[in-house]
Order: C-alpha cells, then sequence, then structure tokens
C-alpha cells in the first residue's frame, strides 16, 4: 500500500438542525485497503458516507482524495476522479432489461447518456464492457430479462454492477446484504471478494459477518466518533465495542 491514502478525513463535523452527527472526525484509508465501518443506529455511518461522496457538505474540516481537497466536489465530479457508491435501497431502471442497465451505466461512464441518437454499431468497446461487466457479476444469461422480474437479490447484484460500471478506485457499500437471504448473502459475499480486489473499499454493514469476510480493518462508529478502530480480531475483542454494539455485557 502506498503511504499517501487514497482518502483522508481530516477533523470532519456535520449536524443537523444543530443536533450534531459526525464530531470531529478524523479518517485514513489507503489504496487498496477494506474498510468496514459499523456502528449502532444513528452512529453517523450514512452521514459519513454522504460527506465522502458530496451529497453533503461539512461544517467543519477536509475531505481528500489522492492528496486532492475534495470537500466542494459535487457528487458526479467525486464519482468521475474514481470514488463509486451503492445505495442501501438499489435504484434500477425496472422496466429496461439486465443489459440495457448496464449499457446505460457504461454508456454514462464514456460520456454517451446524452446522445441516445450514436450509432449504436459504432461503440463495440461499449457492448463489449456491457458483457465483461454481466459475465464477472454472473448476470450475463439474464441480459434479456427486464428487472422487474430478477429476484431481489439479482437485483442487488445489478446494482452493485452499475457502480463498477464506472471502474471506480474506491468502492462504497452501503449495507449490500440488505434484505438478502442467508444463502444469498454467502452469494454475495463470495462475488464481493472477488471483484473488490485490488480496489479500495468502505462497507457499512449490519451483518458482522459479512463485515468479517471483506474487511481488513473495521472502524466502529458512536454518536459520530470513532469509538475503535482495528483489525476485525480487535474489534471483536474490544469490550467498549461489545457493550455499544454488539449489546454484551462486559465484566
Amino acid at each position: 500500500m502506498s503511504e499517501q491514502p487514497i482518502l483522508e478525513l481530516r477533523g470532519v463535523s456535520k449536524g443537523f438542525a444543530g443536533v450534531p452527527v459526525i464530531v470531529d472526525l478524523s479518517l485514513r484509508i489507503a489504496a487498496g485497503e477494506r474498510l468496514g465501518l459499523i456502528g449502532p443506529n444513528g452512529a453517523g455511518k450514512t452521514t459519513l458516507i454522504n460527506i465522502i461522496t458530496g451529497k453533503y457538505q461539512p461544517h467543519a474540516g477536509s475531505v481528500f482524495y489522492r492528496g486532492q481537497n475534495i470537500t466542494h466536489l459535487p457528487p458526479h465530479r467525486r464519482a468521475r476522479i474514481g470514488i463509486g457508491r451503492s445505495f442501501q435501497i438499489v435504484s434500477l431502471f425496472t422496466e429496461a432489461t439486465v443489459e440495457e442497465n448496464i449499457r446505460a451505466a457504461v454508456l454514462r461512464k464514456h460520456g454517451l447518456g446524452a446522445h441516445p441518437a450514436r450509432h449504436l454499431s459504432g461503440l463495440r468497446h461499449v457492448f463489449d464492457e456491457c458483457e465483461r461487466l454481466g459475465a464477472e457479476v454472473g448476470l450475463l444469461p439474464l441480459f434479456p430479462v427486464r428487472v422487474d422480474q430478477l429476484p431481489y437479490g439479482l437485483q442487488r447484484r445489478l446494482d452493485i454492477a452499475l457502480v463498477l460500471a464506472q471502474n471506480p478506485e474506491l468502492l462504497i457499500l452501503d449495507e449490500p446484504a440488505a434484505g438478502l437471504s442467508a444463502a444469498e448473502t454467502r452469494v454475495l459475499v463470495a462475488l464481493l471478494q472477488r471483484l473488490v480486489a485490488g480496489r479500495s473499499l468502505v462497507l457499512v454493514e449490519h451483518d458482522m459477518d459479512v463485515v468479517y469476510a471483506l474487511s481488513e480493518r473495521i472502524t466502529v462508529l458512536d454518536y459520530g466518533r470513532v469509538l475503535a478502530d482495528g483489525t476485525p480480531a480487535q474489534i471483536s475483542a474490544d469490550p467498549a465495542v461489545r457493550r455499544v454494539y454488539l449489546g454484551e455485557e462486559t465484566a
């Protein structure tokens, strides 16, 4: 891993209606590192993701991506420089096919989404990228299927494919296993272990089995502050984490 972090937050604070949600928070993520971000409901996880991706502006502090101050950069500019995000609630074109959803994402990456009249026959590379993405997430045989006919687990997989279509260096996943069965979760974890190889990852997830499987390091938030930070083994053994997040009593 390089010495310069791919992402760094310095003294970031954010509140709503006078109520602090993120409080003087600093965080560094190395290139290629996989970070799990956990904490009880209301700890500030989603707010922190929204600050990283540009949906929210912090009231104080700065956000750096590969050494560049991006604190005031809008979300679409952050996506272009390599920050990709999935959402807790999937957002897909449900009346379109799997292939059409992926193609729209690939066209957008190439800046072609605003030109539907272009001759697609001259864009062989777009179709090649779509097929590669479809194969990577196991959806290529389902290209002709409308999204609203897919089981929820496959919709989740498609949602991740749309994020990967932007070829992000930093991948932020917001509860990717939400609503999945145990069997679907196992399939998703195996898929993500392969897909995130070589990328930096920020994972927000309540399923601790998923967090432990995908994270090299875990940061625990509580009331907008860092409660603990360490390896999965260190976090699982931390008495404060077990008390506040895992709901266990400590002696």
